[in-house]
C-alpha cells in the first residue's frame, strides 16, 4: 500500500508475474511517499515508484514508512535462516532518496545502526502521544503506564520521564525456548500498589495479541481498575474480541488492514492511511 502526496499508486502486474506502476500527475517539486507494506510485493512497488520518480527528474523525495517490514527478523534465529531485517535495510538504503522516516522502529539501535545513509529518522512512541494528544483521553492522576514485556521498558520509561507521569510498572516474560509459548508473567510495581489504578498498555507491535491478554489477567490479579492498550503497528491477527474482553479501549497509531478494521467503539485509530500528516 502506497501513497504519493496522498494519492494511490496505479499497478500492474505482467502475465510473468512481473509488477509494473504508473505514477499519477504531480504538480509538486518534492514527493511525499507514504508507505504502509502489508506484503512483500510492497516493496517492490516502493522500488520501482521511486525508480519511476526518479526517471521522472524527482531529486526530492521522502519516504515515510509507517511499519517497517522484517524489523522483528533482527538476528539469524536459527541456522540457515536469514537475518532478514539486514536485507530490509539494505533495500532501503538502495532507495537512494533524501529522507526515510520510520515510525517506533522495534530496535531502535540496531536498526539505525544497520543504516549507512544518515537520513534516517525515527518518530518514537513519545512523539505520537503528544502529536496526537493521546493522554486527554485519560485522567493522570490515576493512570499507570505498563510495559508488557522487558522490549518495551525503555519506550515505556522515556514516555513517562517526558510526559512526567507516575512511575510505570513492568512486566516480564519467561518464554518456552522450544516454540515462543509464554510460560508465564510476573509484574514488577517497584514495591507499588496497582490496586484501583487505572493501566495503560503500551507496546510497538500488537500480533495476536496474547502477550496483552496475560499481561490484563496478571494486572487484574493485582486489583487494576480500567485497562487501556496502546500499540504503534496494528497487526491484530488473531482479531479483536479476545482483547476487548480484558480491555477497555485499544489505541493504536495504524492497522495494517483498513478495510477490515475501522474506528469504533472500542478501537481508536490514530492516522488511517489516506491521512498523510
Amino acid at each position: 500500500m502506497l501513497l504519493i502526496n496522498g494519492q494511490r499508486i496505479s499497478s500492474f502486474k505482467f502475465s510473468g508475474g512481473e509488477l509494473q506502476v504508473k505514477l499519477p500527475e504531480i504538480e509538486t517539486e518534492g514527493v511525499v511517499l507514504c508507505w504502509k507494506p502489508v506484503s512483500s510485493e510492497c516493496i517492490m512497488e516502493l522500488m520501482l515508484t521511486v525508480n519511476a520518480l526518479k526517471h521522472e527528474g524527482f531529486s526530492e523525495i521522502d519516504v515515510d514508512v509507517l511499519y517497517l517490514p522484517y524489523a522483528r527478523q533482527d538476528r539469524v534465529c536459527a541456522r540457515g535462516e536469514a537475518f532478514s531485517l539486514e536485507v530490509m535495510i539494505k533495500i532501503l538504503d538502495s532507495l537512494d532518496v533524501s529522507m526515510i522516516r520510520l515510525w517506533d522502529i522495534h530496535n531502535s539501535d540496531l536498526t539505525l545502526d544497520l543504516f549507512q545513509e544518515s537520513n534516517v529518522r525515527e518518530t518514537e512512541q513519545s512523539d505520537i502521544f503528544v502529536r496526537y494528544k493521546l493522554l486527554d483521553n485519560f485522567d493522570l492522576d490515576n493512570l499507570i503506564l505498563c510495559a508488557p514485556d522487558a522490549g518495551a521498558r525503555g519506550k515505556v520509561d522515556q514516555i513517562t520521564q517526558k510526559l512526567n507521569l507516575s512511575l510505570p510498572v513492568h512486566c516480564e516474560k519467561k518464554r518456552d525456548p522450544t516454540d515462543g509459548a509464554i510460560l508465564g508473567l510476573t509484574l514488577d510495581p517497584y514495591g507499588r500498589d496497582v490496586d484501583s489504578w487505572d493501566i495503560l498498555v503500551v507496546d510497538d507491535i500488537c500480533d495476536g495479541g496474547r502477550t496483552f491478554i496475560e499481561v490484563a489477567k496478571v494486572l487484574k490479579n493485582g486489583g487494576a481498575a480500567k485497562l487501556f492498550l496502546y500499540v504503534t503497528h496494528g497487526i491484530f491477527s488473531k482479531g479483536l474480541d479476545e482483547l476487548y474482553e480484558h480491555y477497555e479501549h485499544i489505541y493504536c497509531h495504524h492497522v495494517l488492514h483498513d478495510d477490515t478494521l475501522q474506528n469504533g467503539q472500542n478501537l481508536t485509530i490514530l492516522r488511517t492511511f489516506n491521512h498523510v500528516s
